[in-house]
């Protein structure tokens, strides 16, 4: 194994809106906004890259009119929730000192991919990676695997995706990538140290 494909949410990054929306709202509005927002046709359009920030705002409060301010703050505030998941961000590191290459695959919207990286030095240790919204496609579109597999020359036998959604890992396997399924707080090294990879 040579190279290391990272999802981000709840990979990298803790993502967990409902635990992020209880700190504001009584738990009927945040199960409302929950409903409204992240798993909205907006939030796939953000993911998508079809849509900017300020958009899908102006559509979700037109929308829902009743939830205007809260809407705003949320989408406003929301990036704050993903705070690096230290264990794993440490093993990035212990794989970029083995000399193992590393590489990106997540579905993430394009302004607050930038924020990310801007706020989070350890992305540095990446050689590159493909974010859906750049793209204009989404996991588990196989041709978004392909994308990182051409642009990087990998091969697909020297390769390992890790991903908390099962759907994205068995459309690596079905690209002939080794797939290593990361449901939110298993344990990583465990799962790199049965592969013989730590």
């Amino acid at each position: 194994m040579k190279n290391i494909i990272f999802d981000i949410g709840n990979v990298l990054l803790d993502f967990q809106p409902e635990k992020y929306l209880q700190q504001y709202f009584s738990p009927s509005v945040m199960g409302d906004l929950m409903m409204i927002i992240f798993s909205s046709d907006e939030w796939i359009e953000l993911d998508m890259g079809t849509m900017m920030i300020q958009d899908a705002i102006q559509s979700l409060t037109l929308k829902h009119p009743h939830y205007h301010d809260e809407i705003i703050f949320v989408m406003e505030n929301w990036t704050h929730m993903m705070t690096p998941l230290q264990k794993n961000v440490e093993i990035v590191k212990e794989l970029k000192d083995k000399g193992y290459h590393l590489y990106l695959l997540s579905n993430f919207h394009k302004e607050a991919i930038q924020t990310m990286f801007q706020r989070y030095d350890f992305f540095n240790l990446f050689e590159g990676g493909i974010i859906s919204a750049n793209e204009k496609l989404v996991k588990p579109d196989k041709k978004i695997y392909q994308l990182l597999l051409h642009r990087y020359h990998l091969e697909t036998s020297e390769s390992l995706f890790i991903d908390d959604m099962l759907a994205n890992i068995n459309m690596a396997k079905e690209c002939h990538i080794h797939g290593l399924y990361l449901p939110y707080q298993s344990d990583l090294r465990t799962e790199l140290q049965k592969r013989d990879i730590l």
